[in-house]
C-alpha cells in the first residue's frame, strides 16, 4: 500500500532539493520537529523510494563545456539494444523515451567541440539505431530538477 506523503515531507524534500547536505537539525528546525522524527520520516521517505538519491549540482567551473540533446528514431524492436549501448557511454548523461517521430532522446555532455563530434558519430553508428539529430543546447534558462 502507498502511504501519501503530507505537508511536512513535502517541506523536508523541497529543503533537501535546495540543499541535499543540510544537517538533519537544521531541517528539523525549518519544520519544527525534533531530530529524531525528521531522521524517522527521511528513512521512511527512503525505503518507500519517495527519496531514490541524493546528488552534486556541479558549478560552472565543473560543468562540461557542452551539452547537446539527440533524438534517436530506432529500428523496430531494437529499444533495449540500443539503451543498453547508450548506457556504456560515459558522455551519454540521460536517456528518455519519448513519443512522436524519435523514440529516445539521449542527453551528451563534451569537453570540447571535438569530443561531442566523436560522440555523436558513435551514437550515429549504433546498431538499431536508424536516424538522428542533434541539437547543442546554448543555455538553461531555468531547470527545476
Amino acid at each position: 500500500m502507498k502511504r501519501q506523503i503530507d505537508e511536512v515531507d513535502r517541506q523536508l524534500i523541497a529543503r533537501l532539493q535546495e540543499n541535499a547536505r543540510m544537517p538533519t537539525a537544521a531541517l528539523a528546525r525549518e519544520v519544527g520537529l525534533s531530530r529524531s522524527a525528521v531522521q524517522e520520516r527521511l528513512e521512511r521517505l527512503e525505503k518507500a523510494e519517495v527519496i531514490k538519491g541524493y546528488t552534486v549540482q556541479l558549478g560552472d567551473v565543473a560543468k562540461p563545456v557542452l551539452l547537446a540533446e539527440v533524438l534517436i528514431q530506432l529500428e523496430q524492436k531494437q529499444s533495449a539494444g540500443v539503451v543498453g549501448a547508450l548506457q556504456k557511454v560515459p558522455h551519454c548523461i540521460r536517456c528518455l523515451a519519448v513519443s512522436g517521430e524519435y523514440d529516445l532522446i539521449a542527453e551528451v555532455a563534451a569537453n570540447t567541440p571535438e569530443e561531442l563530434d566523436g560522440v555523436l558519430d558513435r551514437i550515429g553508428e549504433m546498431s538499431g539505431i536508424k536516424r538522428t539529430s542533434s541539437s547543442i543546447i546554448l543555455s538553461t534558462k531555468f531547470d527545476r530538477r
